[in-house]
């Protein structure tokens, strides 16, 4: 993609020097005043042309990732359509704190799941997340407490001050190794979910799980109106 723009701001600037000698007419008119003009507009039109060439490649990268963030979200909804009576969950709860990808509500506890779509090798190095040895653009850790904080402040708006929510990051391409948790929140991979939810003990009553579901679905219906 950026060889066909060269190539093309090439192409452009041959065909305008080609107008200046056409339009002047005089080969010695040309070398002193075409010439100087043609090396500054060059100049100039080459930056532009490389100044926009990143601006659309990185507008594509965005774009990019922002398809392959939906397409995970959407492989990890369908992974907890297809869990077992008991489980409520909820997907794409808007919050203060920006969207929560799933919530997924059982006798187990709450869980606030963020998914991400990143590939490559995860792995928890102390308080810290890195991908392929290197750390993350964002800290995830700390946007995945803040939307179990406000599913937490919001619960207890309604009178419901337990079980605490208990945040995930699901990493739906990468293969997560060690340590599966960081600073309190779990690490998981689509392929160590299911287990993972098996490990886990009941917190709460199958009416109280159902109770705290419809909650939050009347929270989300609200949000809207």
């Amino acid at each position: 993609m950026e060889a066909i723009r060269w190539v093309a701001a090439l192409f452009f600037l041959i065909i305008m020097f080609a107008g200046i000698y056409l339009y002047s007419k005089n080969s010695k008119m040309i070398a002193t005043l075409g010439l100087p003009v043609f090396l500054i507009v060059a100049v100039g039109f080459f930056h532009w042309v490389k100044t926009m060439g990143d601006k659309a490649d990185a507008y594509s990268e965005r774009a990019l990732q922002s398809r392959r963030g939906a397409v995970a979200e959407e492989d990890v909804g369908n992974l907890l359509g297809e869990l077992p009576a008991g489980y409520f969950v909820v997907h794409d709860f808007a919050s203060k704190r920006g969207n929560i990808d799933h919530i997924a509500i059982s006798r187990k506890g709450i869980l606030t799941v963020e998914t991400k779509s990143h590939k490559g090798v995860v792995r928890c190095e102390g308080e810290m997340l890195r991908r392929d040895g290197h750390p993350f653009e964002k800290d995830f850790i700390k946007q995945a407490w803040a939307q179990a904080f406000f599913i937490r402040d919001l619960l207890a708006s309604h009178g419901i001050s337990a079980p605490k929510p208990q945040p995930v990051l699901l990493f739906a391409n990468a293969d997560v190794q060690g340590r599966k948790q960081v600073r309190g929140v779990e690490i998981n991979s689509r392929r160590d979910f299911s287990p993972y939810l098996m490990r886990l003990q009941n917190r709460m009553t199958a009416k109280e799980a159902e109770k705290i579901f419809e909650v939050l679905k009347l929270s989300q219906s609200q949000m809207f109106v």
